[in-house]
């Protein structure tokens, strides 16, 4: 099993900490630093699995840092009904921004919020705990960015917006359904190659803008114009993208089953959500690009 790195890179999730009722958590990893099993041990009694995988326990501790603090233990529904909290508070800033910023305004605040929404993401996924304060924030700011984004796109290209949410709600749909149905486990390896996927894509992003900045390229969308077998470059890229979006999600949702097997403490639910989140809005900019390229190709 593998998991998201705002959650790998957490103690509780690497076994860096000894604390009461929790276990280590990005982007949206068990594949950094905790010695995994095959698929097949992923849903074997988690306490079994992890013993088998030389991951420490995590039941209560008397001698640890917070031993006398919170000893109540979360429960799927806690991680559950903080991530749609966390998805209302996006939308609700999306939709608000699309609808009452001018559209002059609406780039400068889409990269305002990027930058600030990226600094906050960053500071929570290296939380032992992630602050719901941080977790609210990450997801107003980064509402108010897609939803400038949005505005701007559907400006240019009506009806786009509703098709990058159906679109969205689709794909989440999908994944959560293979995680459900356990037709799709993750693993130390795919989780990897997802990273390595997702590595890739970004470094390709940052280089694209500079290109379309730098007006090296004539292309609306730079590299991402450019045509392989007669499917647009992006599109291609985007749907790989989302493919390794959807295989984090899964991971993200192991985790949190993963967590409330081994007493996670009650807070540790706004670690879930908010890694749970920032898939859902990255499967969103992907499926919101390869509209908008497939739009300004007609």
């Amino acid at each position: 099993m593998s998991n998201n790195p705002v959650i790998s890179r957490n103690p509780y999730f690497n076994g860096q900490t000894a604390t009461p009722n929790t276990y280590p958590y990005g982007t949206q990893v068990n594949g950094q630093g905790v010695p995994q099993g095959d698929a097949s041990q992923a849903y074997a009694p988690y306490n079994a699995a992890a013993q088998q995988q030389g991951m420490p326990q995590y039941g209560y501790q008397s001698d640890g840092p917070f031993a006398s603090a919170q000893t109540t233990t979360m429960t799927y529904d806690d991680a559950m009904v903080k991530t749609f909290a966390l998805l209302a508070l996006a939308v609700l800033s999306g939709v608000g921004t699309a609808t009452l910023l001018p559209l002059s305004s609406m780039m400068p605040v889409a990269i305002g919020t990027t930058i600030a929404a990226f600094i906050i993401g960053m500071i929570g996924a290296t939380q032992r705990l992630v602050k719901p304060i941080f977790a609210v924030l990450y997801s107003v700011l980064e509402g108010i960015c897609l939803g400038a984004l949005t505005g701007a796109l559907d400006a240019l290209y009506p009806g786009i917006a509703v098709q990058a949410v159906l679109g969205t709600v689709l794909v989440v749909g999908v994944a959560a359904a293979l995680h459900f149905s356990g037709a799709v486990r993750t693993t130390t390896k795919g989780f990897r190659i997802m990273m390595t996927v997702m590595i890739a894509g970004i470094i390709y992003g940052l280089v694209n803008l500079v290109v379309i900045w730098t007006g090296a390229s004539q292309r609306m969308w730079g590299f991402s114009s450019m045509r392989v077998g007669g499917i647009p470059l992006g599109v291609i890229i985007g749907l790989v993208l989302i493919v390794a979006a959807s295989y984090m999600l899964i991971s993200d949702l192991e985790q949190v089953k993963f967590a409330v097997a081994n007493g996670a403490p009650k807070a540790f639910a706004w670690t879930c959500a908010f890694a749970i989140v920032m898939t859902v809005l990255w499967i969103y900019i992907e499926v919101l690009r390869i509209l908008a390229i497939v739009a300004s190709d007609r």
